[in-house]
């Protein structure tokens, strides 16, 4: 009979805290910290050497990672990493990655990297 009220002791606790231990587990899935919004800001490649990374780019379908600024002052920086393509001989750019695609214009990139 003691090893009984026990064991529902323990069964009580466990249903208690597991919504608790799920949560702590999933919170970061769900809340957005200002360090993962925010990117870092990198130094401003010149207009001619984005080109260059550009063409070679779209040409090679290299995966790159880019800075991209936003349109207004409303939003923040973000860094993004994928596939890029020019949207028929226009300043615009389509960057694709697993779940997002970007349309920009070329000034909004900042800065182009090489995986």
């Amino acid at each position: 009979m003691f090893g009984g009220a026990i064991m529902q002791i323990e069964q009580k606790s466990l249903f208690k805290f597991t919504p608790q231990i799920i949560s702590n587990k999933l919170r970061h899935l769900f809340e957005e910290s200002p360090n993962d919004d925010q990117a870092g800001l990198l130094t401003p490649q010149p207009a001619q050497q984005r080109q260059l990374f550009l063409k070679r780019a779209i040409k090679d379908k290299i995966k790159a990672t880019f800075q991209l600024m936003p349109i207004n002052n409303d939003g923040y920086p973000v860094n993004v990493t994928g596939n890029i393509a020019q949207l028929a001989d226009t300043d615009r750019y389509l960057i694709t990655n697993r779940n997002v695609s970007y349309i920009v214009n070329f000034d909004q990139i900042r800065y182009i990297a090489n995986l």
